[in-house]
């Protein structure tokens, strides 16, 4: 019987593999494995995120050799986010990949257009404990159920400043020293004073940027939607801006303009605040020949560590190539070896945590003196503080820069420049206001 049962067995393997055979001989095309199909994935942004991105590519494709990455048409800011705007309007137009610089974040995060990386296939909450937490929320939808973005980089807020200007007239040079004697707005009237040199050097572009320095992080609102225009030593900053703008201490041009470019590179204007990515861009192309002059440190007049700009990377629901996107997005934000390439490429600082352990972040930079500035933003990232995001903020940015700067030119008092801001903003946000609070009723929140 044994030996029956065990006849069958054999027999009906024989069989089966016979059959299997026979199979594999009418269909030999099924039995080869098909080479994975090549997709295209367009990545849209603006300088030097397309710097940035080379650098990574080649470790991408590494892993990924059927996804070839394209860089768009990468342009100015600011004409970069109209012409999404304008591509998500219309439904078709927008890269795969599309960067979105954080001012522009509060308008698409409770709109549609993008995924939602909340959502499978992609996730993304599961690595909320890796990312910077206030730039996490800032691309959080209102009711916590959309996520548009993944956090790229972050802008740990940096004063820069020409040290060879500070050793010509008498101001300290050693970053410590420094943000001491600019802790004060007396202090830092009194290095501009030091600095200057009638039409020829300032230590500021714009005696109005003092004021906005206050608000760098976009915090311009409380869950009311109140203006907070009172927070701590704001007026102060207006007063010394004021005074600053009387004495004729500040170049009184844009810091965007390319009169400050020029004068930043020649040390006509000897110090700059903005975000660290700032640092790259003295690097490559507003100051390259002035290598182991610039120093940094944290923000004058007794501002609070705070954050300027970044960005984070996004899929547009028009796109064709999601999932290649998507892969693309995890492995440039979500691994350390490729946020650390970008940031070695053009100083965008990551916002993805894990990155920051390694080396590199105790490393002195050559550009900057030797100074470890890496480890000064690591530090002022910790610090920085969660803000308000709304679908005002970009709208109420350039309103605010314009009042003040209106003001100053004007002659006016402190008082009547913020009813400047508050009547200029007002009006400039009247329509968007309108969009947020009907966002927040429908989500329960008002």
């Amino acid at each position: 019987m044994k030996r029956t049962v065990l006849s069958l067995v054999i027999a009906l393997a024989v069989a089966g593999a016979l059959m299997a055979a026979g199979n594999k001989q009418a269909q030999p095309q099924q039995a080869q494995t098909a080479p994975a199909q090549k997709e295209t994935v367009v990545i849209g942004g603006w300088p030097a995120g397309d710097t940035a991105f080379k650098a990574i590519i080649p470790m991408f494709n590494e892993q990924y050799p059927n996804i070839e990455v394209k860089i768009g048409n990468f342009m100015p800011t600011a004409d970069y986010h109209n012409e999404l705007q304008a591509s998500i309007a219309a439904g078709t137009g927008a890269p795969d990949v599309a960067m979105l610089e954080q001012a522009y974040v509060g308008m698409y995060k409770d709109a549609s257009g993008f995924e939602n990386l909340l959502n499978a296939p992609y996730n993304a909450g599961s690595m909320k404990k890796d990312f910077v937490d206030y730039k996490w929320d800032l691309a959080t939808s209102v009711d916590g159920k959309n996520l548009v973005g993944l956090v790229w980089d972050i802008g740990p807020a940096t004063l820069f400043y020409n040290s060879e200007v500070f050793a010509q007239v008498g101001l300290p040079t050693d970053p410590d020293a420094v943000y001491k004697y600019l802790s004060t707005w007396d202090g830092f009237l009194d290095a501009a004073k030091k600095v200057y040199l009638p039409d020829k050097r300032w230590l500021v572009c714009s005696a109005a940027d003092l004021y906005a320095w206050n608000f760098m992080n976009r915090d311009f609102y409380d869950q009311d939607l109140n203006l907070k225009l009172d927070k701590a030593g704001a007026m102060d900053a207006l007063n010394a801006a004021i005074t600053m703008r009387k004495n004729k201490w500040d170049a009184q041009i844009g810091l965007w303009d390319n009169e400050a470019y020029a004068g930043i590179g020649n040390g006509s204007i000897a110090a700059v605040v903005a975000g660290c990515w700032y640092g790259g861009f003295l690097k490559s192309w507003i100051a390259p020949d002035s290598a182991g002059k610039w120093r940094a440190c944290r923000l004058p007049g007794g501002i609070s560590d705070s954050n300027w700009g970044g960005s984070y990377l996004t899929i547009p629901s028009q796109g064709k190539h999601k999932d290649a996107a998507w892969k693309f997005i995890q492995f440039a934000l979500a691994t350390k070896n490729a946020q650390n390439a970008m940031f070695k490429a053009v100083d965008y600082f990551p916002g993805y945590i894990p990155a920051w352990d390694d080396p590199l972040y105790n490393e002195g930079d050559p550009y900057f003196g030797g100074q470890k500035t890496k480890a000064l933003w690591v530090d002022i990232a910790k610090n920085t503080k969660s803000s308000y995001s709304t679908l005002m903020d970009a709208t109420t940015e350039t309103a605010l820069g314009n009042a003040v700067s209106t003001g100053l030119s004007q002659g006016k008092s402190a008082s009547e420049i913020v009813q400047m801001v508050k009547d200029q903003v007002a009006a400039a946000t009247q329509q968007d206001k309108a969009k947020y609070i009907d966002i927040l009723t429908k989500a329960g929140k008002r």
